[in-house]
């Protein structure tokens, strides 16, 4: 079975007016389009099928056999398009077991696929320099955490994991695909003392200082994940395809095609549901994502 999805924008103080035209969105500061999610925030609307105007959330509740009879209470895994024209806040994501603790959510382990940059100088934040708690935590103190973060030059098509506990920042003039454990805790470090509504945006300096990893200043640009599998497929013909017991989650990231006779293009999210066959015609580069 073929499900498309509404997407959702949401407006953030570093978003810019790429997304909402995009997406046909009256906004000039669409930060992020959340594709498919069934978090209890933000949950996609289906827009195709037998179950068109269900909540994506309601599906996954009620119809739990589309998702090969996943055990995971809640669906597992949030798929974003950001689009950066200001810098995100240095951040650093919690692991399961303390935002089960603390927060009563899953952690936050995710990946990027840097789908554009609008400069030639685009970097990205991964990891940082401190060699221990000390260091880092002076470098904190003294407003100095700039300093001790590793950036990174990056180009279309690259790719980084970011296990929970890794200090991170998407950058201006970055637009990616995030897919990622369907939480939305974040623990921001630093925000360049930036006001939002009049008022400076809250840190969550205790937090953060609790789950950040020290050392950490590695970059993993090859897919390593327990949760998630995620592959770019090029598809240049017609190809017959079954799905993943646990379904197929697709994002088109360049082109047009059929997806069973269906006309899909550049931008969309769909989920084919478990193990169900499917063909893909046109030329079409996608990322392909399954839940392990």
């Amino acid at each position: 079975m073929l499900i498309r999805f509404k997407p959702i924008g949401l407006e953030k103080v570093w978003g810019g007016n790429i997304l909402s035209k995009l997406y046909n969105m009256d906004s000039s500061s669409i930060g992020e389009i959340w594709g498919i999610s069934a978090h209890k925030s933000h949950s996609n609307l289906i827009t195709y099928g037998m179950y068109q105007g269900m909540a994506f959330r309601e599906l996954y509740t009620s119809h739990r056999e589309l998702f090969g009879n996943l055990k995971n209470d809640e669906f597992p895994l949030l798929f974003k398009i950001i689009q950066a024209a200001g810098d995100l806040s240095i951040q650093v994501h919690p692991d399961d077991a303390y935002a089960e603790s603390n927060e009563k959510s899953l952690g936050k382990e995710e990946c990027w696929y840097i789908l554009k940059t609008f400069n030639k100088s685009t970097n990205i934040i991964i990891g940082h320099s401190a060699a221990n708690k000390q260091e880092f935590l002076d470098a904190l103190n003294n407003n100095q955490i700039e300093n001790i973060v590793n950036r990174l030059r990056i180009n279309t098509g690259n790719y980084f994991y970011i296990p929970a506990g890794t200090i991170h920042a998407i950058c201006k003039d970055t637009m990616l695909l995030e897919v990622s454990q369907s939480s939305d805790i974040t623990y921001r470090l630093y925000d360049y003392n930036r006001l939002d509504t009049g008022k400076l945006r809250e840190l969550h300096l205790k937090k953060a200082k609790e789950v950040v990893t020290i050392p950490d200043n590695s970059v993993i640009t090859k897919h390593d994940s327990k949760i998630f599998d995620f592959r770019v497929v090029n598809n240049t013909k017609i190809s017959a395809l079954i799905a993943h017991k646990y379904g197929d989650y697709i994002y088109v990231i360049d082109g047009q095609g059929l997806c069973n006779d269906e006309e899909i293009k550049t931008g969309e999210f769909l989920m084919i549901s478990s193990e169900d066959s499917y063909v893909l015609e046109g030329i079409l580069k996608y990322a392909l994502i399954n839940v392990s």
